[in-house]
Protein backbone atom coordinates (compact mmCIF):
# COMPACT_ATOMS: atom_id res chain seq x y z
CA UNK A 1 0.00 0.00 0.00
CA UNK A 2 1.37 3.40 -0.93
CA UNK A 3 2.14 5.69 1.96
CA UNK A 4 1.18 8.83 0.07
CA UNK A 5 4.56 10.42 0.72
CA UNK A 6 5.88 11.78 -2.54
CA UNK A 7 9.47 10.99 -3.26
CA UNK A 8 10.23 9.72 0.20
CA UNK A 9 11.79 6.29 0.26
CA UNK A 10 15.10 4.88 1.38
CA UNK A 11 16.42 5.32 -2.16
CA UNK A 12 15.77 9.06 -2.04
CA UNK A 13 16.79 10.00 1.49
CA UNK A 14 20.15 11.30 0.34
CA UNK A 15 18.74 13.29 -2.58
CA UNK A 16 18.68 16.98 -1.81
CA UNK A 17 15.52 18.86 -2.74
CA UNK A 18 16.15 22.50 -3.51
CA UNK A 19 13.00 24.55 -3.06
CA UNK A 20 14.61 27.32 -5.10
CA UNK A 21 15.07 24.99 -8.06
CA UNK A 22 11.63 23.50 -7.67
CA UNK A 23 9.54 26.61 -6.99
CA UNK A 24 11.37 29.62 -8.42
CA UNK A 25 11.37 30.09 -12.18
CA UNK A 26 12.84 33.57 -12.45
CA UNK A 27 14.85 34.62 -9.41
CA UNK A 28 14.98 38.31 -10.32
CA UNK A 29 11.20 38.46 -10.78
CA UNK A 30 10.27 36.45 -7.69
CA UNK A 31 8.85 37.94 -4.51
CA UNK A 32 7.50 36.45 -1.32
CA UNK A 33 4.35 37.59 0.45
CA UNK A 34 2.85 36.43 3.73
CA UNK A 35 -0.88 35.82 3.41
CA UNK A 36 -3.30 37.54 5.73
CA UNK A 37 -7.04 37.24 6.00
CA UNK A 38 -9.31 34.37 5.01
CA UNK A 39 -10.47 35.48 1.56
CA UNK A 40 -8.46 32.78 -0.23
CA UNK A 41 -9.05 29.98 2.26
CA UNK A 42 -9.00 27.03 2.18
CA UNK A 43 -6.49 27.19 -0.66
CA UNK A 44 -4.36 29.88 0.99
CA UNK A 45 -4.38 30.22 4.75
CA UNK A 46 -3.31 32.98 7.13
CA UNK A 47 0.51 33.25 7.30
CA UNK A 48 1.11 31.05 4.26
CA UNK A 49 4.04 32.19 2.19
CA UNK A 50 3.09 33.07 -1.37
CA UNK A 51 5.72 32.82 -4.07
CA UNK A 52 4.92 35.45 -6.67
CA UNK A 53 6.50 35.73 -10.10
CA UNK A 54 6.28 39.07 -11.87
CA UNK A 55 7.58 37.67 -15.16
CA UNK A 56 4.53 35.48 -15.79
CA UNK A 57 1.74 36.91 -17.90
CA UNK A 58 -1.49 36.67 -15.89
CA UNK A 59 -4.18 34.61 -17.57
CA UNK A 60 -7.73 33.81 -16.59
CA UNK A 61 -7.84 31.31 -13.75
CA UNK A 62 -4.52 32.11 -12.15
CA UNK A 63 -4.13 33.60 -8.70
CA UNK A 64 -2.65 37.05 -8.72
CA UNK A 65 -1.49 39.77 -6.39
CA UNK A 66 -3.13 42.97 -7.52
CA UNK A 67 -3.11 46.53 -6.39
CA UNK A 68 -6.51 48.06 -6.67
CA UNK A 69 -7.39 51.45 -5.27
CA UNK A 70 -4.20 51.45 -3.21
CA UNK A 71 -4.78 48.05 -1.60
CA UNK A 72 -2.88 44.82 -2.31
CA UNK A 73 -5.15 41.82 -2.75
CA UNK A 74 -4.67 38.17 -3.56
CA UNK A 75 -7.49 36.85 -5.76
CA UNK A 76 -8.24 34.49 -8.62
CA UNK A 77 -8.35 36.37 -11.91
CA UNK A 78 -11.26 35.62 -14.24
CA UNK A 79 -11.30 37.19 -17.69
CA UNK A 80 -14.22 36.86 -20.07
CA UNK A 81 -15.14 38.65 -23.27
CA UNK A 82 -17.24 41.07 -21.22
CA UNK A 83 -15.49 41.62 -17.91
CA UNK A 84 -12.52 41.17 -15.65
CA UNK A 85 -13.20 39.84 -12.17
CA UNK A 86 -11.24 39.07 -9.06
CA UNK A 87 -12.63 36.19 -7.03
CA UNK A 88 -11.90 34.98 -3.52
CA UNK A 89 -11.78 31.25 -2.84
CA UNK A 90 -13.91 31.84 0.25
CA UNK A 91 -17.53 32.23 -0.88
CA UNK A 92 -18.15 34.66 1.99
CA UNK A 93 -16.33 37.32 -0.04
CA UNK A 94 -18.00 39.17 -2.86
CA UNK A 95 -16.27 39.07 -6.26
CA UNK A 96 -14.76 42.30 -7.49
CA UNK A 97 -15.95 42.96 -11.02
CA UNK A 98 -13.76 45.68 -12.40
CA UNK A 99 -15.21 48.79 -13.92
CA UNK A 100 -13.43 50.59 -16.73
CA UNK A 101 -12.44 53.49 -14.51
CA UNK A 102 -10.85 51.31 -11.81
CA UNK A 103 -7.10 51.26 -11.77
CA UNK A 104 -5.95 47.63 -11.62
CA UNK A 105 -2.27 46.82 -11.44
CA UNK A 106 -1.22 43.17 -11.40
CA UNK A 107 1.88 42.88 -9.27
CA UNK A 108 2.49 39.23 -10.14
CA UNK A 109 1.20 35.71 -10.42
CA UNK A 110 1.18 33.39 -7.40
CA UNK A 111 3.06 30.27 -8.43
CA UNK A 112 3.31 28.42 -5.12
CA UNK A 113 2.14 28.40 -1.53
CA UNK A 114 4.34 27.32 1.35
CA UNK A 115 2.68 26.46 4.65
CA UNK A 116 4.37 25.97 8.01
CA UNK A 117 2.56 23.04 9.61
CA UNK A 118 4.69 22.83 12.73
CA UNK A 119 2.35 22.92 15.73
CA UNK A 120 2.91 25.49 18.43
CA UNK A 121 2.50 22.85 21.14
CA UNK A 122 4.03 23.29 24.55
CA UNK A 123 3.94 19.58 25.36
CA UNK A 124 6.62 17.31 23.89
CA UNK A 125 7.11 13.56 23.75
CA UNK A 126 10.43 12.80 25.46
CA UNK A 127 13.83 14.29 24.72
CA UNK A 128 14.57 15.23 21.12
CA UNK A 129 17.53 13.62 19.39
CA UNK A 130 20.09 15.75 17.54
CA UNK A 131 18.87 14.40 14.18
CA UNK A 132 15.34 15.60 14.90
CA UNK A 133 13.83 12.13 15.28
CA UNK A 134 12.37 10.77 18.50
Amino acid sequence: MASGLFGISEDHLEKYQSLDERLIRDRAATFFFEASGEAMSPLIMEKDILIVDRSIQPVSGCIVIVQIEGELLCRRLQITDHEVGLYAENSQHTPLILRDEQDLQVFGVVTSVVRDILPRATHVLGPQRKDGFR
